[in-house]
């Protein structure tokens, strides 16, 4: 499947949410490495935007990782691949794409309801 950021709808944080994420060490064992810490900037029911200031390699084959955040009550561990990398000033800006075994539509959008309407009645 190619990735194609128009096929989805997206949600920016501002500000950005905290994440954390690992590297999936070995694909056999799916051993996953130390946590490092991003900010994510958008989400969709497909993949996430995020930055960190750490410089992730992406070749000679596709990073794997599990990343973890939560939108409102929920937390989500999701699986998935590294599909670009964008240097900006003082760090780095990756698409991140779920894994397609990962059932997630549904309870980002949820969880993205929940959050856009206490932002507002916070205004």
């Amino acid at each position: 499947m190619r990735y194609n950021r128009q096929d989805y709808f997206r949600y920016e944080f501002n500000p950005q949410l905290p994440a954390k994420f690992r590297l999936q060490l070995d694909d056999e064992e799916k051993k996953l490495s130390n946590e490092g810490e991003c900010e994510l900037l958008d989400i969709s029911t497909g993949g996430v935007k995020f930055f960190t200031f750490l410089d992730l390699p992406l070749h000679p084959k596709k990073l794997t990782l599990q990343l973890e955040f939560m939108l409102y009550q929920h937390r989500f561990e999701i699986l998935g691949a590294v599909v670009w990398k964008q240097f900006v000033q003082h760090g780095f800006q990756y698409g991140f794409e779920f894994g397609e075994e990962q059932r997630v539509d549904a309870q980002i959008v949820e969880e993205l309801k929940k959050r856009a309407r206490l932002e507002k009645h916070l205004e």
